[in-house]
């Protein structure tokens, strides 16, 4: 009953069948017949449920034939580790040390391998791993890559855990995707030998467990193991999987992996890995031949350190350098006025000596769809992904079912301003981001901005992120930013706020916060203002076309910039009906600028 269940919660579990039971019982889900139905099995089913869980993996291990040498993970297979050692088989268990007993020590067919089954460094092949679940989403490349590493040929992966079946609305959960861990599988070279759906004696687990928390709630209270918030939340959480089961969103299964060497993809044997797989520096050599610049580790590190930046990355194998990364930048937004998470893929790149084709055998599409499936959908980390691809990239990824348009990137370019004597009411001034009182007042442009995109999308555009994309950009040491704002002459009132940069021979505005009816009252000041510091210097926007009505004055011209805005298409999420057209984006959403 691992699930969603905080680890700690074990603990407790453990404590409420050791009260009702007399003894601690297996703390995984049991397996009932399946004629049980929705009827609630009587109390005392569960632990010949359990036992007939456990005989079902050790009926699954025995199809291996003897002799095998088997890698259980977790705490709650300790028990089943012990019973398959003193069945004579050499058996490695990994969990809390503090579960280790006397009878343990005892045995010499079982060794303790520690507690950090992705860590594990010891070179042995092993011909199974039992992995206990439930898996969360972020953990299952690495799980799943780990046992690869581990086994031999032809050695075999066991995993129980709950997943997310329906991912068709939006709802954030730690469980993987049911299908996407399909997918991931294949693509790191596993053929699928079994998948059981024990989505039914889950429930009936479930059905048991929790009146048995209720019953002894006051017990656990009186022995510290937790106060009536926690039971609360428990029960809450265990309200909340029933349902999820009773719907269809959440499935538990018990599946059987080979290590499949009759792959014909050509990457079955490339090592995944994320952001906390590699220093800044190995990434270098990668980046300076898909771009044909210097590699900025400042930069990189601004974007993905302080940014907590995402990405996968592949190499060819163990020794090789990484030869694909595909990044992205998270971006709190508000999403139709609710808050929500988008992420920017950027810095796609894949290795010009391994740059083979762009179908849905190349390495680029195996690590693009591997970042999308972890990063971008209805239950994950980040709602939506947009961004700003080349024509090339983008088109790629359309033709592969990656990415769908949502609209045009667009420039606007202004005539030079004219002073005018109706100006005089306004004056720009710098933007102090260590002084409370500007702070305050870019705030409430935000909060007044943030509510004239009501019924579209835009990135939050508050002081922390201020402060974060332009104050700390590396850029900034330059004094490529100029951050200002605009107030009233006679009331000293904070009306607009804005950031400049100069981009060859004008100056583009990054950004613009204020409210909506002000926008174009902002540019004509601006606009102004820099005709005034520099002659013949045009003032110049970046903006989704869908938005150009908001900013678009007399005599501007707009040029196309070529650039499509997309979203996933790959993973389930909003549609690109329902986001064309409702992004707010300007220069200052762009990674790179």
């Amino acid at each position: 009953m691992t699930g969603s269940i905080k680890p700690t919660t074990l603990d407790l579990l453990s404590r409420v069948l050791e009260l009702e039971f007399g003894e601690p019982r297996f703390q995984h889900y049991g397996l009932f017949p399946a004629a049980a139905g929705s009827d609630i099995a009587s109390t005392d089913a569960l632990l010949p449920a359990q036992q007939r869980f456990t005989a079902q993996l050790q009926m699954l291990l025995a199809r291996g034939g003897s002799g095998l040498n088997v890698l259980v993970v977790g705490d709650t297979l300790f028990h089943f580790a012990m019973d398959f050692a003193q069945k004579n088989y050499s058996t490695r268990w990994m969990g809390s040390k503090k579960l280790l007993d006397t009878r343990f020590n005892a045995l010499d067919t079982i060794h303790y391998a520690g507690s950090d089954f992705v860590a594990y460094s010891e070179r042995i092949a092993v011909d199974v791993v039992i992995h206990e679940g439930s898996i969360r989403y972020l953990d299952q490349m690495a799980i799943l890559s780990k046992s690869r590493d581990l086994l031999g040929d032809l050695g075999q992966l066991i995993v129980f855990s709950e997943f997310i079946a329906d991912d068709s609305r939006i709802g954030y959960s730690s469980l993987p995707n049911h299908s996407s861990f399909e997918q991931l599988s294949r693509r790191l070279g596993f053929a699928q030998l079994d998948s059981l759906d024990l989505s039914s004696s889950a429930q009936q687990t479930l059905r048991i467990v929790r009146p048995l928390l209720e019953k002894h709630g006051s017990t656990l209270m009186d022995e510290g193991y937790a106060d009536s918030e926690v039971l609360s939340q428990l029960l809450a959480e265990l309200d909340s999987m029933l349902s999820e089961f009773d719907s269809g969103r959440r499935v538990f299964y018990l599946k059987v992996l080979r290590r499949d060497l009759r792959q014909t993809s050509d990457w079955a044997d490339a090592q995944f890995g994320d952001i906390r797989s590699f220093q800044p520096h190995e990434i270098a050599e990668l980046f300076e031949k898909s771009f044909n610049v210097t590699f900025n580790e400042e930069l990189w590190n601004w974007k993905y350190g302080l940014g907590n930046g995402k990405c996968v990355v592949a190499r060819l194998d163990k020794q090789s350098g990484i030869v694909a990364h595909y990044g992205g930048a998270p971006r709190k937004i508000c999403y139709f006025g609710k808050a929500a998470m988008a992420i920017q893929p950027c810095d796609v790149m894949v290795h010009p000596g391994v740059r083979k084709q762009y179908g849905k055998g190349s390495l680029f599409f195996e690590v693009a769809a591997t970042f999308l499936e972890r990063e971008i959908g209805n239950t994950v980390n980040h709602l939506l992904g947009f961004g700003f691809p080349n024509q090339k990239t983008m088109n790629i990824s359309k033709r592969l079912g990656l990415y769908e348009k949502t609209d045009d990137f667009i420039e606007i370019v202004f005539p030079a301003g004219q002073s005018v004597s109706s100006q005089q009411q306004y004056s720009v001034v710098d933007y102090e981001p260590d002084n409370n009182a500007s702070v305050e007042e870019l705030n409430r442009l935000w909060v007044a901005m943030r509510a004239d995109y009501s019924d579209g999308i835009i990135g939050v555009r508050d002081a922390d992120y201020i402060r974060y994309r332009y104050v700390s950009h590396p850029f900034s040491k330059s004094k490529q930013y100029h951050c200002v704002l605009i107030r009233a002459v006679d009331t000293r009132q904070a009306l607009a706020f804005a950031v400049l940069k100069q981009h060859g021979a004008g100056v583009l505005l990054m950004d613009l916060i204020c409210p909506v009816a002000f926008m174009k009252q902002a540019i004509t000041i601006l606009n102004q203002s820099v005709s005034a510091d520099t002659a013949d210097s045009a003032l110049r926007v970046w903006v989704t076309k869908s938005g150009q009505d908001k900013v678009l004055t007399e005599g501007a011209i707009v040029n196309e910039l070529g650039i499509e805005i997309p979203c996933n298409s790959w993973n389930p999420g909003p549609s690109a009906e329902l986001l064309y057209g409702a992004w707010w984006l300007t220069a200052g959403d762009m990674d790179f600028v």
